[in-house]
C-alpha cells in the first residue's frame, strides 16, 4: 500500500508541476517565481531592502501567478479508464494508450490514463511470456517505453493505477470470472451514533424504541412495496392489524397509497426523508421486502441504529445475516413469525465489533483485503476468519492490531535495506528507480533529499 500511495502522490505532484509549467509557456517551474536579483544587475542584491523593491517583486509574482491560473483554467482535462493494460496485447489496453498519447501530443490538454494494477499471481495468469512487475513504477515504465517506440513524439500524459480486481458487493450481481464477493460499503457515522445512544438507553432501562414498524425506500413497485402490501393484506388478522409507516418518493407513490387504502390496511404513506432524521430514531422494526438491491443501504443503516431488520433470504442480504438483529424469512409463514417475534422483543444490544463491522473503517479494511492492495504475496495479512485459531489472549482487536502494525513496520524497515532485499531474492539495485525511469516519470533524485534529512536530524 505504501508503494501505491507513494507513486500516486509523486505522479500527482509531477503532473501538477508540469501543468503549471505548460500553463505559463515556461520550460521550468522556477520561472513562475519572481526573478532573483544578482549582484551584476542589482547593486543591493545582497541586502534587499527597500519596501518599494519588495512591492515590485510581489506585484511581478502576483501578475505571473494570475496569468498561470487564468491559462490553466482554460485547459481541458481528460481521464481515460480502461480495464486492461500492457503487456496484455488486447485492443482494450492498446487503443486507450494510443488515445492518451495523441490527446496529449500538442501539450494543450492534461491527460491521465488509468489502468489496472494486478497482484503478482494475477499478473502471472494474465500477462504473456512470464512478464511480471514488482512495482507500479516498473509497470508504468514498461507502458511508456512501449508507446514511445511506436510513435515519433514523446507524449506527456499521466498514468495512474486502480486495483485490477472485480469486487462484487453481493451475490445479487452478475457472476464474473475471478471476481470476489465482498461488501465494501459502510454507513454514515451518524447512524452509529444513534445506535450508541439507543444502547445506552437500553442499558439504563429507558424506553429506547417507542414506535413500531416502518420501511423507507424509493417508492417504486420494484422496491418490494407490492410484496409487502400483499403480505400485510394476506395475514392481516394474524399480524393483529400491524401498523406500518412507509416513507419514500417516486413515480409509484400515488399507486402505493391507493393500493394501501383499497386493501384497507393500517399503512400510512409518507414522502421520502433522510434516514438520519430524528423521526426514525424511535422505530424498533425495519421491514425491507426488496429483492432488487445489490446491498440495501437502508438495512445497514437500520442495523447501525440498533433496530431489528426483517428481510428476505436473498443474496443481497447475505452480509446482514451475521447480525443478531437481522431476521431472515424464506416464505410467507416465516415472515409472519419473525415479524410477530420482532414486535414482542427488544433488539439485541450492538457490540463494539458489530458497530465496527458496519463502519466505513471496516469497509475500507475489507476493500483493501479484497483488492489485495496492501497484501504481500509472501506475507498475507491475517483474515478475520483465521483469528479464531489464535489463543484467546491474542484475539483482542487492540493487541492483534498492535502485532500487525509491528509486523508491517518490521517488513517496511527490512525491505528498505538493499542488503536484506537481496538476501530475500530481490534483484540488486532495484530498491530505487534507475535514472532512466526517473527521467521518464519526472522524479527528482533522492540524493539531496536524504542529505537534507540528515542535516535536520543532527
Amino acid at each position: 500500500m505504501t508503494n501505491l500511495l507513494r507513486v500516486t502522490v509523486q505522479t500527482s505532484l509531477f503532473t501538477t508541476l508540469s501543468s503549471l509549467c505548460r500553463a505559463t509557456q515556461s520550460p521550468r517551474f522556477l520561472d513562475l517565481l519572481p526573478p532573483r536579483p544578482s549582484a551584476a544587475t542589482h547593486p543591493a542584491a545582497e541586502r534587499p531592502s527597500s519596501s518599494s523593491s519588495r512591492e515590485r517583486l510581489q506585484r511581478s509574482y502576483g501578475i505571473r501567478r494570475q496569468r498561470a491560473v487564468a491559462m490553466s483554467s482554460t485547459r481541458r482535462h481528460f481521464a481515460i479508464f480502461t480495464t486492461a493494460s500492457l503487456p496484455w496485447m488486447t485492443g482494450t489496453s492498446i487503443n486507450p494508450l494510443f488515445r492518451a498519447a495523441y490527446l496529449a501530443k500538442d501539450g494543450d490538454r492534461d491527460v491521465t490514463l488509468v489502468i489496472p494494477w494486478l497482484s503478482l499471481r494475477d499478473q502471472e495468469l494474465v500477462y504473456p511470456n512470464k512478464i511480471v512487475f514488482d512495482s507500479l513504477l516498473e509497470h508504468e515504465g514498461y507502458v511508456r517505453r512501449w508507446i514511445e517506440e511506436r510513435i515519433d513524439f514523446k507524449p506527456s500524459f499521466g498514468i495512474k493505477f486502480y486495483p485490477g480486481k472485480i469486487i462484487r458487493l453481493s451475490g445479487a450481481t452478475q457472476d464474473l470470472p475471478k471476481s470476489v464477493i465482498c461488501n465494501v460499503h459502510g454507513v454514515n457515522p451518524k447512524f452509529l451514533e444513534v445506535g450508541k445512544l439507543k444502547l445506552k438507553q437500553l442499558q439504563t432501562g429507558e424506553a429506547a424504541f417507542t414506535k413500531g414498524a416502518y420501511y423507507i425506500g424509493k417508492m417504486v413497485w420494484s422496491k418490494g412495496y407490492r410484496e409487502l402490501l400483499d403480505l400485510l393484506s394476506k395475514y392481516q388478522t394474524r399480524l393483529g392489524g400491524l401498523e406500518v409507516d412507509l416513507y419514500g418518493s417516486g413515480e409509484d407513490s400515488d399507486e402505493v397509497r391507493e393500493s394501501a387504502e383499497r386493501l384497507n390496511l393500517a399503512v400510512k404513506v409518507h414522502p421520502g426523508r433522510d434516514h438520519a432524521d430524528p423521526l426514525f430514531h424511535d422505530y424498533k422494526v425495519f421491514i425491507n421486502p426488496s429483492t432488487t438491491d445489490v446491498v440495501c443501504t437502508t438495512s445497514a443503516e437500520a442495523l447501525a441504529m440498533g433496530k431489528i431488520v426483517i428481510c428476505a433470504n436473498h443474496p443481497s442480504n447475505e452480509f446482514f445475516k451475521q447480525f443478531p438483529n437481522c431476521r431472515i424469512y424464506n416464505n410467507d409463514e416465516e415472515f409472519v413469525q419473525v415479524t410477530l417475534n420482532a414486535l414482542a422483543e427488544q433488539p439485541a444490544p450492538l457490540t463494539d465489533m458489530q458497530m465496527y463491522d458496519l463502519s466505513w473503517e471496516a469497509a475500507t479494511d475489507r476493500f483493501m483485503q479484497a483488492a489485495e492492495i496492501n497484501l504481500s504475496v509472501a506475507e498475507p495479512r491475517i483474515h478475520q476468519a483465521s483469528r479464531a485459531y489464535f489463543p484467546t489472549f491474542l484475539r483482542t482487536r487492540k493487541l492483534t492490531q498492535s502485532l500487525e502494525d509491528a509486523s508491517v513496520y518490521l517488513h517496511q524497515a527490512l525491505s528498505g535495506l538493499e542488503v536484506t532485499r537481496c538476501a530475500f531474492g530481490a534483484v540488486p539495485k532495484t530498491l530505487q528507480p534507475d535514472e532512466q525511469l526517473r527521467k521518464d516519470l519526472g522524479l527528482a533524485s533522492p540524493t539531496k533529499r536524504k542529505r537534507l534529512k540528515l542535516k535536520l536530524m543532527t
